[in-house]
């Protein structure tokens, strides 16, 4: 009779609501390149800042149990323990990256603005254009920063 009857399902679900940050590595390598009045910047890997921020305080469960199936605290507790390594790889991922990489690349163009000011140059560019490394650009990608 095994598959006949249904024993029901249990499932078991965390919600939560998380604020990933990412950075760049000041010590790593930089390079400025000029082409006229445009300043590319060469600029190292964006990386996740791990962890990410869950903010506990709008976690949420949900643990429902079939008939004839055992408790789900256990289940729950795998899940609860498996949240940080889950979001940590969600992070480092190319579809996150691939969202958080323009927002990246006009701070970086600011810095670098903000520098140049500083230091009396910024007169002598009109453009600054942005590149991370391990950066997989697509053909018709927007990068220049004005």
């Amino acid at each position: 009779m095994w598959g006949l009857i249904d024993l029901g399902t249990t499932i078991v679900q965390v919600q939560v609501p998380v604020t990933y940050r990412y950075h760049l590595c000041l010590r790593d390598r930089w390079q400025l390149e000029i082409k006229a009045r445009r300043l590319i910047v060469h600029a190292p890997v964006v990386q996740p800042s791990l962890p990410p921020a869950i903010h506990t305080d709008q976690l949420t469960t949900l643990a429902m149990r079939g008939w004839a199936r055992g408790s789900t605290g256990e289940l729950l507790a795998q899940l609860q323990q498996s949240l940080t390594p889950t979001l940590n790889h969600y992070a480092g991922d190319d579809r996150h990256l691939k969202l958080v990489r323009p927002q990246c690349r006009a701070s970086v163009a600011e810095f670098v603005r903000l520098w140049l000011e500083r230091e009396g140059h910024a007169a002598r560019f009109t453009t600054i254009v942005v590149d991370f490394a391990g950066e997989t650009k697509p053909i018709n990608q927007p990068k220049e920063i004005t």
